[in-house]
């Protein structure tokens, strides 16, 4: 049997619409991520038994994709996970487009949202650290009254159970004393909060219950097709025998 432009054609659509069916059930999670992040975003959803995938978009950065229905679940997963991560500002970005001359209050002020931006990004960085805020409060002395107001600062950390974070409280506190000028050692507080039990993903269907909608998708969707294309592929060529056997 020589092959014909006809089973081409079908074979083609055949892949065409598997292609379709495939698309048709992914959605757009996360669009305009840096790579670093979205591949802990992919592996956290992977590791937790959610159908995931990344994609490029060139200068927009990546996409996250996963099945339309995990979205929801993939979307608390990866809040429980802290990601996408908070984005920080530096001391260069604060005080960055300055039109007009700032007072020397609205300098502390930057000053201070600043130094609190980069110190919760450094803390942010430690393995196992889900979200970071640093707050810090600048010293000042009131002219008026003659009053003075030492340096402060207080770090907030959420984490995970076995994070090293919790070994590191003391390191935090030296970290925040030599960044802030004037802040002392012992006005530095550290509030560290694990997160309750291990990182799972969200209560709802086990990945038996999801059945051929979950991430098998792709094998069921083959299964069932392959007897359609095959019994389409027969009656073609049934029909194109029948029609050249017959008398012109």
């Amino acid at each position: 049997m020589t092959d014909s432009p006809g089973l081409r054609r079908l074979a083609l659509a055949a892949c065409v619409l598997a292609w379709l069916a495939l698309a048709g059930c992914r959605q757009e999670l996360y669009s305009g991520l840096p790579e670093e992040e979205a591949n802990l975003m992919l592996a956290a959803l992977l590791e937790n038994g959610l159908s995931a995938d990344k994609a490029a978009r060139g200068k927009s950065g990546f996409v996250i994709f996963v099945d339309k229905d995990d979205l929801v679940r993939s979307l608390n997963l990866l809040k429980s996970y802290g990601l996408p991560r908070d984005k920080f500002q530096n001391l260069g970005q604060v005080f960055s487009g300055q039109g007009m001359i700032a007072s020397p209050t609205e300098e502390q002020a930057r000053l201070a949202f600043g130094t609190s931006q980069e110190l919760a990004e450094t803390f942010s960085r430690i393995d196992g650290v889900l979200t970071a805020r640093t707050h810090v409060v600048l010293a000042r002395h009131d002219a008026a009254t003659g009053q003075s107001t030492p340096a402060s600062a207080a770090v907030f950390i959420r984490h995970a159970p076995d994070s090293p974070v919790t070994d590191l409280a003391g390191k935090i506190r030296e970290i925040c004393a030599q960044a802030v000028p004037g802040l002392d050692y012992e006005r530095v507080s550290v509030m560290l909060v694990p997160v309750r039990g291990s990182l799972v993903w969200p209560e709802g269907r086990s990945q038996e219950e999801k059945g051929w909608l979950g991430r098998d998708r792709l094998f069921w969707l083959v299964f069932f097709s392959l007897p359609v294309l095959a019994a389409a592929v027969g009656f073609l060529i049934r029909f194109r025998r029948r029609a050249v056997s017959k008398p012109g």
